[in-house]
């Protein structure tokens, strides 16, 4: 995601990665991987909930990437149960992004 930050910036987007964890591993996770963008701490689990993001075979994260626009509506969700797919989804979720406005 952080490879095309900047074009989510152009097309007047922010990108929020939000973990499971404590506010001291979600700094730990920024610094590690360097992002150009907001890291956050869920450490009650309130929005993996809210997403329906509960463990798949009790081990397996689920993690999703959701599009919410000015006004709070879910624009766009697709759930998955392997992460290393983000930069893939990144570019679908742009491309989402970027037709957005043409589509409302």
């Amino acid at each position: 995601m952080g490879r095309i930050y900047k074009e989510f910036q152009t097309a007047n987007t922010e990108v929020l990665v939000i973990l499971g964890e404590t506010i001291e591993r979600a700094k730990q996770y920024a610094q590690t991987l360097k992002t150009p963008f907001p890291v956050l701490a869920d450490p009650d689990r309130e929005v993996y909930r809210r997403y329906g993001l509960e463990k798949a075979l009790f081990v397996i994260q689920r993690t999703s990437s959701v599009v919410i626009d000015q006004e709070e509506i879910v624009r766009y969700r697709k759930r998955s149960t392997n992460p290393m797919l983000w930069l893939q989804e990144s570019r679908e979720i742009l491309f989402f992004v970027n037709n957005l406005e043409k589509n409302a």
